[in-house]
């Protein structure tokens, strides 16, 4: 059984209403984007979609040392790690795997908010999506941008995976036209320029996934609170200044790169 088959599985215990399927391009490539409420998103994400896709997550819930939530993540989820905590440096790596999914045409998901948000708002996204789709079409590749909005109608703990039963309804948004900021971004004379290019496809994603939930638009990032650490697949924490060092940045590629390769044998 295939990891979709599974989700279908884990939808059928689930109260899931999925609005506007026919938003979602099935046959092209999609960079999805969602909000983020709670640990389960992860799951209901990737199980309200007609298509497989990656989801980019915590790299904690990939590598952490929980084997029962590891166990969880694999049966269901193409995932692949988003490290938030090791600087630029390891930003751009995961990025850049994340790219080559998209280059394979896979599509991939991810929450730009980057942590659950635990009032009934919707934060700024990170710009890590408008950069894969930026990517992409800098290498011939057109890949739509797919807002989200998922709605849980009670989360009594936020963390909590094996809660099922929960009222879902997930809306599908038309993919967003990023042509001409795509072409200003290219074009632009300055980093400042570039910057307020780079941030718009996100920034109209995220405002019409709160304006479908009817809840505020925050013109501002969560506040992560900083692990100090990065994690290794063996589920090894390095302080993030150390991990700085080239024999880390090196070892966490390669990692990052066996896992990509895992995931593209086992995937249609």
């Amino acid at each position: 059984m295939n990891k979709l088959e599974n989700l279908k599985e884990l939808r059928n215990k689930v109260n899931l209403i999925v609005k506007n399927v026919d938003n979602y391009p099935k046959d092209e490539i999609n960079v999805v984007v969602a909000n983020h409420n709670c640990l389960m998103d992860i799951f209901y994400l990737p199980m309200s979609l007609p298509k497989e896709i990656v989801s980019l997550i915590s790299a904690r819930l990939i590598f952490k040392n929980e084997q029962e939530r590891k166990d969880i993540v694999n049966k269901y989820l193409y995932a692949m790690p988003v490290e938030a905590h090791g600087g630029p440096a390891y930003t751009n790596m995961c990025l850049a795997q994340a790219l080559e999914f998209l280059l394979n045409k896979k599509s991939v998901s991810i929450f730009p908010e980057g942590a659950y948000v635990y009032d009934k708002k919707i934060f700024r996204g990170h710009t890590g999506a408008s950069r894969l789709v930026y990517n992409a079409r800098n290498n011939q590749q057109h890949v739509n941008l797919v807002p989200v909005s998922i709605y849980v109608s009670r989360i009594d703990d936020l963390d909590n995976y094996n809660k099922i039963g929960d009222d879902v309804e997930i809306t599908i948004l038309p993919p967003i036209d990023y042509e001409e900021l795509y072409y200003n971004y290219k074009w632009a004379q300055n980093k400042e320029e570039k910057n307020i290019f780079l941030h718009q496809p996100i920034d109209i994603a995220m405002e019409q996934i709160a304006n479908n939930l009817d809840i505020p638009y925050e013109n501002n990032y969560i506040k992560l609170r900083n692990k100090g650490n990065v994690i290794f697949s063996d589920g090894s924490l390095i302080d993030t200044q150390i991990a700085q060092q080239t024999k880390y940045v090196n070892r966490y590629n390669e990692e990052l790169n066996d896992q990509k390769a895992k995931l593209l044998k086992i995937m249609k």
